[in-house]
């Protein structure tokens, strides 16, 4: 009879334990409950991030937590980051959302023309590091031995797209990743384009970088590629504003006649050819304006409004169209 009641109460005890583990581990706290964003710091203790969890009313006690992670030897397993839960999550399921690193996803957009700089702020508003930290790891030598890159820096090479990254993500993965995506669209065809023009991938993308800083319109880029070229192949200076704004830096303001005799590298007023690099991260489309120019008599062009531009063959003609489009300004009251 005694061994019968020391058995009941063994099977009883199983039953309970078994029930409180199943509320604690598998139940949610609630079914309806809205998602919340969890941080779990860097270097935070799993008991600790238990603690944090319940005082978010996420899991109901942090003991059973605790355990949970030791009983599967991960109370050191546990990844810092950004994380989306929910009290409708069981503790189970939260356990291996941590374990697992499955922070939360974010979105990473570099549009076309985007300068190391601005990628470098983007970084930084992304919440993924400082700005910093991404131009201190942009500066290291060793991408352009690994990337085959022709420059000191990586200005050009940042392929601009739209990536995703989890919360947390490295500034040297996310260089990796932007290099890797050039190499990626980069061609064997393009390669014997860039030769057939009597350049090197450098100098494609240094010319690239230009036009996306000319061309607002889409139809625009290859007739604007085939007037550099022309003037390349003359031997002639590009004479492009965007050059001399990114040698100054940013100004903040329009340029002036006197900017434009300012000396730096990048002054295609005051220096024959392309400048020694990119001017910033050129988009697919031109780059292949780039490689593939029209075949067009233009040797000079002139922004009229709008986004679009006057071509000319010649000087005389470009001059003209100069004095008309500032007659026509101050007519509208607009002074440059």
């Amino acid at each position: 009879m005694h061994r019968v009641a020391v058995l009941l109460i063994l099977i009883t005890t199983v039953i309970l334990v078994s029930t409180a583990i199943v509320f604690l581990v598998f139940r949610p706290m609630q079914s309806n409950a809205e998602p919340i964003i969890f941080q779990v710091k860097l270097g935070r203790s799993s008991r600790l991030i238990a603690e944090d969890l319940a005082r978010k009313n996420l899991i109901r006690t942090p003991l059973a937590f605790s355990l949970l992670t030791r009983f599967t030897g991960t109370s050191r397993d546990l990844k810092a980051g950004t994380y989306r839960l929910s009290g409708a999550m069981s503790s189970l399921q939260i356990f291996y959302c941590l374990r697992d690193g499955k922070t939360i996803i974010r979105e990473f957009v570099v549009s076309e023309g985007t300068t190391l700089n601005e990628i470098a702020q983007i970084y930084e508003q992304s919440g993924f590091g400082s700005a910093d930290q991404f131009q201190q790891v942009a500066q290291d030598p060793s991408w352009q031995i690994k990337y085959d890159i022709e420059s000191d820096f990586l200005e050009g090479y940042l392929f601009p797209d739209t990536y995703y990254f989890r919360d947390g993500v490295s500034a040297k993965t996310v260089v990796q990743t932007m290099l890797k995506r050039l190499n990626q669209k980069w061609t064997d065809e393009m390669t014997k384009a860039a030769d057939a023009v009597g350049m090197s991938r450098h100098k494609i993308i240094t010319l690239a970088s230009i036009i996306e800083m000319e061309a607002a319109l889409d139809k625009e880029r290859t007739v604007i590629s085939g007037v550099f070229h022309n003037r390349l192949r003359l031997g002639w200076k590009l004479d492009a504003d965007p050059t001399v704004i990114y040698g100054l830096g940013d100004l903040g303001r329009l340029l002036t006649k006197s900017d434009l005799k300012r000396d730096t590298p990048y002054n295609t007023y005051l220096y024959r050819g392309l400048p020694p690099g990119p001017i910033c991260n050129p988009g697919e489309s031109c780059i292949l304006a780039a490689l593939y120019p029209d075949n067009i008599p233009y040797f000079f062009f002139v922004a009229i409004g709008d986004g679009r531009h006057h071509f000319s063959k010649s000087l005389q003609e470009h001059q003209k169209m100069i004095r008309k489009i500032k007659r026509e300004n101050r007519e509208r009251g607009f002074r440059r």
